[in-house]
């Protein structure tokens, strides 16, 4: 598992919490936190933190405005 082990553990919100709850949620995530938002049909996301490696990639790997 990893750095991953918490995502056992991670706190899942429904879309409707995360509408409501966007900038609190938002600023939870930019201070380290990792959170799951779920739709009705069971479907997962993960907000993650981003780091040093994820903006990189980013940034060196991103074409798309090329």
């Amino acid at each position: 598992y990893g750095n991953n082990i918490h995502i056992l553990t991670m706190k899942f919100y429904s879309v409707e919490y995360w509408q409501e709850n966007w900038e609190t949620l938002m600023e939870r995530v930019e201070n380290g936190e990792t959170i799951g938002i779920e739709n009705d049909n069971g479907e997962r996301a993960v907000m993650v933190p981003a780091d040093d490696e994820i903006l990189r990639i980013y940034t060196e790997q991103n074409n798309e405005g090329s």
